[in-house]
């Protein structure tokens, strides 16, 4: 039985915007990344907290919008106005506290199967990159992966039951500066999209989410050949 976890997706997405605005390192080109891969020892950094399979559900969705419903009636209802003007203030008010509840509510829940793409995509590369005994010693490279987005979600609300599969992983190849400077971001791999098979959910959470499984083999496939084509290893 799967453990189901509250995820605070407007909280993530404060939270990604504000990164977002950070002004990016420039990056070297493929060339130079590939002279510094082979020059310098590489290390994988583990992932130590896999990403969690996200479920952002039709029935999630209705729920939010009737407990913002509830919320908005009751409040209005409090106001106690007895004139025209007083209960259109009422009726405003309730409506504003209804959408804003509405935004905090949690658009989907954590699935304890199904978790662990980004870690599996660290495996794949630690095991390309193992140490070689005779690369010379140094600071080196390190390569770090990042799941941003792993989620289930509905396709429409009304004219779909399919549901589809979205990832969004971000691979950072990092040069080791010297102590007294900041270590230098080589290259930034996006690797993101949407799996290419859309089922109803029930299939997608079949034998202990199995298709989700399959899928992230073939997405760790993918992301795996993209990172090695852009730093120039493929």
């Amino acid at each position: 039985m799967n453990t189901r976890n509250v995820l605070p997706i407007p909280l993530a997405a404060v939270y990604l915007t504000a990164c977002s605005t950070i002004p990016e390192q420039q990056q070297a080109t493929t060339d130079e990344v590939r002279s510094a891969l082979l020059a310098q020892p590489v290390v994988v950094r583990p992932v130590g907290q896999p990403v969690v399979l996200a479920e952002r559900t039709k029935g999630r969705a209705v729920a939010n919008t009737v407990i913002a419903s509830m919320a908005a009636t009751a409040t209005a209802n409090m106001g106690g106005a007895s004139t025209t003007r007083g209960m259109q203030a009422n009726h405003s008010i309730a409506s504003e506290f209804g959408t804003q509840m509405a935004r905090t509510l949690p658009e989907a829940e954590l699935i304890q199967a199904g978790t662990g793409l980004d870690r599996a995509l660290a495996h794949r590369l630690a095991r390309h990159f193992q140490p070689d005994e005779s690369a010379p010693k140094g600071d080196g490279i390190v390569i770090e992966v990042n799941a941003a987005k792993w989620e289930l979600g509905y396709e429409s609300f009304l004219t779909s039951s399919d549901y589809r599969l979205d990832y969004d992983i971000d691979i950072h190849v990092t040069g080791s500066a010297k102590a007294d400077q900041q270590d230098h971001l080589l290259k930034r791999i996006d690797c993101s999209g949407t799996f290419d098979r859309k089922m109803p959910i029930d299939r997608w959470r079949a034998d202990d989410y199995e298709q989700v499984d399959q899928a992230a083999h073939d997405i760790v496939d993918r992301c795996y050949e993209l990172v090695l084509t852009e730093v120039g290893l493929s």
